[in-house]
């Protein structure tokens, strides 16, 4: 999955419009078409100002871009199993609200006290 997909999946998850996510970043809504497309390549500042529009990390968006271009293996061995969990789970907190994000961690914390009794 390359950047450009990775902004339309995070967009589209969000509702927003082309025109919203492209007013916030300050760029037009047919750049960001372009882009999504894969037919225009992003700068570094329009990068940044398209993920910050979408209230998420560049580096987050890297991460959701690698982690779909990885080949899925199936292993017996836990700590890949798990590591791969963790990945997933990492690129669905990143698509969270902050306020989804902060239930999401209460929630995990809960757990773990009903774990240790």
């Amino acid at each position: 999955m390359n950047i450009g997909q990775v902004l339309r999946k995070i967009r589209k998850e969000r509702k927003a419009s082309l025109e919203e996510i492209a007013l916030v970043a300050g760029t037009d809504a047919a750049n960001l078409s372009r882009v999504e497309r894969d037919k225009q390549r992003l700068t570094p500042d329009m990068l940044e100002n398209v993920a910050k529009a979408l209230g998420v990390p560049v580096s987050s968006l890297y991460l959701i871009a690698e982690q779909n271009l990885r080949p899925v293996k199936s292993t017996n061995d836990v700590g890949k199993a798990a590591a791969a969990r963790l990945e997933d789970a990492l690129s669905r907190f990143i698509l969270l609200s902050t306020q989804d994000q902060e239930l999401t961690v209460d929630f995990m914390e809960l757990l773990l006290r009903a774990a240790r009794k």
